[in-house]
């Protein structure tokens, strides 16, 4: 479970926190019975299953997004000073972190990487707040990782030829070494670069087709899970009241380079006047019946791994009821078994009213000159409990996060 993700000097983010802390002092009363979750719980600790982020135009959404798609870019892969770009309106400080605080298990995890135009220049991990290993500015601190078969002396070799490129600039991370190329050398360390690599989702890409989804939600190449994940999904698209009568998926279709992938290989069927079936290509639906089918396959892949979800702009091309389903799911306790997580930025505004939402799980952005980009929680504002309308709370600027045109 993801606890919180701290940004510092990330585009328009001077110093932004983004809580999954359960931040009401106590559980609602009955919460045992109710049919949708107030939080997770783990050992004591308490997080929220979704996370609603709101704001202006231009206020830093969508920013706080790609600071996790960026994050996720390094751990997955290296360091490319491309991905990373500081606050250009307060120049002086190169340097950008992320530091993500987790839980795997019982034990809690804290993560810190700084960054700065050329190379890393932190990387710390810490279990149950004792340090693991620790790199600052070139020089490692690894004797928690060491073992017999790998002495201190043998690890900081490793660093040096496969953390540094060619030019000697620290650009692979050190878990990422250790979690692609020694998974058995420390198992902390494993379940930490495990949680950071596989159980943190940015969905980003619109241009991927069902088919694709199908497989990441099957998990598998096995033809008759990748079928039984389509029945899944189409069945869910009727309940949704989606006017598709069924649908059909044959796999012998051969994939074309993944920029202009379609989705080729999966049918839909309509009636027309008459009562008749008409078969129509997938590709032929509305861009808001293809979004919703592939969210749901990636929302689904998420719900059973316990994966922490992040998505920009959810509710682009969904009608507001069905952004609400999609939402409820992980707060749904009949699909919610894994304690995953949902990040979203949203304009949509309808699911504040839906008696869904709590306090610890809305959100706002706003952004000034002199701080940038920064975010507080319904939680964070006096006198706010769960039974207000936060709708009509923040469309009269109580938590401020609204445009103020004047046109």
């Amino acid at each position: 479970m993801l606890l919180s993700f701290h940004i510092k000097n990330y585009r328009s983010i001077l110093d932004a926190i983004l809580p999954m802390r359960y931040a009401e002092k106590k559980a609602p009363n009955g919460y045992r019975e109710m049919e949708l979750f107030p939080f997770l719980e783990v050992n004591g600790v308490r997080t929220v299953p979704c996370l609603a982020i709101y704001g202006a135009n231009a206020s830093g959404k969508s920013t706080m997004i790609l600071a996790f798609e960026s994050f996720v870019e390094i751990i997955r892969d290296r360091y490319n000073p491309k991905l990373v770009v500081p606050n250009r309106l307060h120049p002086g400080n190169d340097s950008t972190s992320f530091i993500l605080e987790f839980m795997v298990g019982e034990r809690i995890f804290r993560y810190v990487l700084e960054v700065d135009r050329k190379e890393i220049v932190t990387e710390t991990l810490t279990e149950n707040g004792e340090t693991i290993f620790s790199i600052t500015d070139g020089i490692p601190m690894l004797t928690k990782v060491s073992t017999e078969g790998y002495p201190e002396k043998k690890l900081n070799k490793t660093f040096l030829v496969e953390c540094l490129d060619k030019e000697r600039l620290f650009r692979t991370p050190f878990i990422t070494v250790i979690g692609k190329n020694y998974a058995g050398l420390h198992e902390s360390m494993t379940a930490a670069f495990d949680f950071m690599s596989n159980k943190l989702k940015v969905h980003s890409d619109t241009r991927l087709p069902l088919s694709f989804g199908l497989d990441r939600l099957a998990n598998t190449d096995d033809e008759k899970e990748v079928q039984r994940a389509f029945e899944e999904i189409a069945s869910i698209l009727r309940k949704l009241d989606i006017d598709i009568t069924r649908m059909e998926y044959k796999r012998d279709v051969v994939h074309i380079p993944m920029d202009i992938i379609t989705s080729r290989g999966v049918s839909s069927y309509h009636e027309d006047v008459h009562g008749n079936e008409v078969r129509f290509d997938f590709t032929d639906e509305s861009a808001g019946t293809r979004r919703v089918a592939r969210l749901l396959c990636v929302v689904l892949a998420a719900l059973r791994s316990g994966t922490v979800l992040v998505v920009d702009e959810l509710g682009t091309s969904l009608h507001p009821i069905l952004l609400a389903e999609i939402v409820r799911m992980f707060k749904d306790k009949r699909y919610n078994t894994s304690n995953a997580q949902l990040i979203f930025t949203t304009h949509n505004t309808d699911i504040m009213e839906q008696d869904m939402m709590r306090v610890s799980e809305i959100g706002f952005v706003n952004k000034t000159k002199k701080r940038g980009s920064t975010f507080s929680c319904v939680a964070e504002f006096k006198g706010i409990r769960n039974v207000t309308n936060f709708r009509k709370q923040y469309l009269q600027g109580s938590f401020s996060g609204i445009p103020h045109p004047y046109i």
